[in-house]
C-alpha cells in the first residue's frame, strides 16, 4: 500500500491511496470522520438571552462551532466557556471565552447573533472531547474518495474541526493503528 499527497490547498487536501481496496479506503474515510476526537460544546446554560433567537436555537448554533484541540485536554476533561455581551452589535464566535488558553473557535468570525440596543447575552457552557460516533458536531471533517483505477483511490479531505487536513489524516491513521493493536491483543487473549 502506498499513500501520497496529490494536492494541498488551505482548505482541501487530496491524497492518493494505491495498492489497496475499497474496504481499506472506506475504513480510512470513516476513521477521519468519526474516530478522531474533536472538541465541541456539550452543554450550555443560558443566564440571560434578550436576543431575537430562542435559547434552543442559540444553543444549537454555539454547539456546532468547531474548536481547536488543546494539547493538555483528555476525553475526561472539560473546557468551560462563557459569553457576556451587551448590544448593540454582533456576537461572534471569538466572543466566546474559554478557561483553556489553547481552546478557541476554529472560525472566530462566525456570527452567532446580532444584539440590538439594550439587549444582553450571558451564558456558560462545557466543551468536551468526543468522536463523531457520539454526535455529528464531533466529526473531524468532510471526507470523500473516488476510485481512480485498479486498487487506486483519491481522497478529498476537508477538516471541519480543530485539525489541519494533514493532522486529521494522520490522526485517523494513528487511531486505526491503535484499534488494530487492541484487536490483536484481544485475539491473543482469546
Amino acid at each position: 500500500m502506498n499513500i501520497e499527497t496529490v494536492e494541498e490547498t488551505e482548505d482541501v487536501l487530496k491524497v492518493k491511496l494505491e495498492d489497496s481496496n475499497s474496504a481499506i479506503a472506506n475504513t480510512l474515510r470513516r476513521a477521519m470522520m468519526v474516530k478522531v476526537p474533536t472538541l465541541a460544546i456539550k452543554e450550555i446554560y443560558v443566564n440571560q438571552n434578550e436576543s431575537g433567537l430562542f435559547d434552543e436555537i442559540l444553543a444549537n448554533r454555539i454547539g456546532q462551532i468547531p474548536w481547536t484541540i488543546p494539547q493538555n485536554v483528555d476525553k475526561e476533561d472539560e473546557v468551560h466557556i462563557a459569553v457576556q455581551q451587551e448590544g448593540p452589535g454582533p456576537v461572534h464566535a471569538s466572543d466566546i471565552k474559554a478557561d483553556n488558553d489553547e481552546a478557541e473557535p476554529v472560525n472566530p468570525d462566525t456570527l452567532l447573533v446580532e444584539l440590538k440596543e439594550g439587549q444582553e447575552l450571558t451564558l456558560e457552557g462545557i466543551a468536551t472531547l468526543q468522536t463523531g460516533h457520539t454526535h455529528a458536531k464531533h466529526q473531524g471533517g468532510t471526507v470523500g474518495y473516488e476510485k481512480t483505477g485498479e486498487g487506486e483511490f483519491e481522497f478529498r479531505i476537508e477538516s471541519t474541526s480543530g485539525y489541519s487536513n494533514q493532522e486529521l489524516f494522520e490522526a485517523a491513521i494513528e487511531q486505526l493503528q491503535k484499534d488494530l493493536d487492541e484487536f490483536e491483543t484481544e485475539l491473543k487473549n482469546y
